[in-house]
């Protein structure tokens, strides 16, 4: 069985949920090269209907969109679940962290337009920051320039948001939905003005813009094998992408495609870099902080060879576990 916590990872993961019938769990691949870490590292549970995307907050723990419980829910770094940040919404989809808020876009489907909410993480009612009347339905949503860019699923543009939440009126890239980019799903920062955006309906495939906006590299069918729904670069250069039941790779060197997954039944979506913390002695239950909580987990195991409390690894809990732990006592650096 793989290993399904976050924070027993030494580096950088890929996290993308499935949203397929075994409850909305999400994997884990390297950001190095693409090869699979867990494919249960937060287990499925019966809230995560259609998981679309992750956002790592400020204090570590995941939230995480869904399309058909139009709700956000927070999640804690080893997979459980903490609260519904926000719910009633008209769907949700991507989500971005800015300045402490998570921006969440919303809408897809409707007919008179979407919006992109604005989440306090105290838990206070969502707000609308944007109001898409009239312009479509914002989807994919990443923080650029001054505001943000967000793509626009009715007419495909990439469109650009201000800090007060108004579209600019001339997009940042005027697609034609039929020769270009076509539905776009996952938008991801380049660096330096750049962005990529994964196109879902053909010609389906990975979309490069410059900062000016030109669309200067596609990599398309045949060269892209799946109908592309959320996206990454990974440290070897490669692009990592997914869609349907499956998450590939694919070099612009060799222009040769792996698969690096194929789940029947999966629906894999977008894609979040995660860096898990580093391990910290002593706390158990993995919130952060060694404490009493830590300590009664420890004792209640004691004589046992409980691999959570047997912080020695001597094969049993005894004093020297509770030595170690008393030794780490406060908040984990």
């Amino acid at each position: 069985m793989l290993a399904s916590s976050a924070v027993a990872q030494s580096t950088d993961v890929l996290l993308i949920p499935d949203s397929g019938p075994l409850l909305g769990r999400v994997w884990a691949f390297s950001a190095v090269d693409g090869s699979l870490v867990s494919n249960n590292f937060i287990p499925g549970d019966a809230r995560l209907t259609q998981p679309i995307q992750i956002a790592v907050s400020p204090s570590g723990t995941f939230l995480i969109t869904d399309e058909v419980a139009k709700s956000v829910f927070e999640y804690s770094a080893d997979g459980t679940y903490l609260r519904t940040l926000a719910s009633g919404l008209d769907g949700a989809y991507g989500i971005c962290m800015y300045n402490g808020f998570a921006y969440v876009t919303s809408g897809f489907g409707n007919s008179v337009g979407g919006k992109i909410y604005k989440l306090a993480l105290d838990g206070s009612a969502p707000v609308v920051f944007s109001d898409w009347t009239g312009i479509g339905d914002p989807r994919g949503i990443i923080r650029y320039g001054n505001g943000f860019m967000v793509g626009n699923s009715v007419d495909d543009d990439l469109e650009l948001v201000n800090d007060k939440g108004s579209v600019n009126p001339v997009p940042f890239f005027n697609s034609d939905g039929i020769s270009s980019l076509n539905f776009p799903q996952q938008l991801v920062d380049l660096g330096g003005g750049n962005v990529m955006a994964t196109g879902f309906s053909a010609p389906w495939g990975l979309y490069l813009f410059d900062s000016a906006g030109l669309n200067y590299a596609s990599y398309r069918a045949p060269e892209v094998f799946l109908s592309c729904r959320g996206a990454t670069v990974l440290d070897n250069g490669e692009y990592l992408y997914t869609g349907g039941t499956r998450v590939d790779k694919f070099s612009t060197k060799n222009y040769i495609n792996v698969n690096l997954a194929n789940q029947v039944g999966a629906s894999f979506r977008w894609v979040t870099r995660y860096t898990p913390p580093a391990p910290c002695t002593g706390d158990i239950n993995r919130d952060r902080v060694v404490d009493a909580s830590d300590l009664a987990t420890l004792l209640g195991a004691w004589g046992s060879a409980d691999a959570a409390a047997d912080l020695d690894h001597s094969g049993d809990v005894a004093a020297s576990d509770l030595a170690i732990l008393l030794g780490a006592w406060g908040v984990c650096p």
